[in-house]
């Protein structure tokens, strides 16, 4: 029966890896006659050398490589399994507070919470969903650890002295009823073709109305349909009321209220998601793994 321990792999290992048993020696801080007697210990359990010896270093035999692939991959996953459970006696524990706006928050919180907690299970995380201009008055007062929010104004963050990361660039869609004309065809949409008297546009205070005003050259007129909620929006649009601009990350739940989609015309409209701190406030180590996890994850996301 063959018997053999994880250290005599990783002393052949290195002697390969540094090209004799001298060096290995030195780098493993171990004298160089029980190097030689833990490899020939390994040579005599397996019954084949594993190392041709020359007076200029080693080389591998047909054996040797065989036991140096397996080395490789059982010291590898050994020192996985050792980082994971460092990582689990590093357990976080603690609160978080996130701010996010409306027409983000449904869509790109839960994949990156149902992560992090896979991690970090005893973190306690608190979402407080509302405007834009709401959000950097709780950072100001320290109510929310950072936000996550669209097409903040520059003064803003000047005036009350804010650390803007920039996520990723967001397209925003035509959304139509699906009886409506501008919903079949593959060509975009111009501006032009958009009726602005169908234009329904989220209440006041929501960042993407003032954005879908911007791109539609348009105003709010009390003849216009607003709501509170972007998939109130999607439900008014898919019930034959109107039409409206949506961000692409709401285009999973356009599907369900009967709702048809359309790129619009270059230049194509978007909205720039960014991450807001306070630049004096220092995270907790629960909020920083959270705010380090967050731009991790959407680092991945290309709209």
């Amino acid at each position: 029966m063959i018997e053999m321990d994880v250290r005599q792999l990783k002393y052949f290992a290195t002697v390969v890896d540094q090209g004799s048993f001298t060096a290995a020696a030195e780098k493993l801080s171990i004298a160089q006659p029980s190097l030689s007697q833990q490899i020939l210990n390994l040579e005599e359990e397996l019954g084949e050398p594993l190392l041709r010896r020359h007076r200029s270093g080693v080389e591998l035999t047909e054996a040797g490589g065989i036991v140096l692939t397996t080395a490789r991959r059982v010291i590898g996953d050994l020192d996985q399994l050792r980082n994971d459970f460092e990582k689990r006696s590093e357990l976080l524990e603690g609160e978080i507070h996130i701010g996010v706006i409306p027409t983000i928050a449904p869509y790109l919180l839960p994949p990156v919470i149902a992560s992090f907690r896979e991690q970090h299970p005893a973190v306690r995380i608190h979402i407080r969903e509302t405007f834009t201009m709401d959000l950097l008055s709780l950072l100001g007062s320290g109510e929310i650890d950072f936000a996550i929010a669209s097409d903040v104004p520059k003064h803003e963050l000047t005036h009350r002295s804010l650390h803007m990361r920039e996520l990723f660039q967001e397209p925003l869609l035509l959304a139509v009823p699906s009886s409506h004309p501008l919903a079949g065809g593959d060509k975009r949409v111009r501006f032009t073709e958009i009726p602005e008297d169908e234009l329904i546009l989220l209440s006041e205070g929501h960042c993407l109305s003032d954005q879908v005003i911007t791109a539609c050259r348009t105003v709010r007129s009390p003849e216009r349909i607003e709501c509170g909620q972007l998939e109130t929006l999607l439900s008014l649009i898919g019930s034959n009321l109107g039409l409206s601009i949506i961000p692409e990350m709401a285009s999973k739940v356009a599907t369900l209220y009967d709702v048809k989609l359309r790129r619009l015309s270059r230049p194509q409209p978007r909205r720039t998601i960014a991450s807001l701190r306070k630049k004096s406030l220092r995270l907790s180590p629960a909020a920083r793994a959270f705010f380090d996890h967050f731009h991790e994850t959407t680092d991945e996301i290309s709209l």
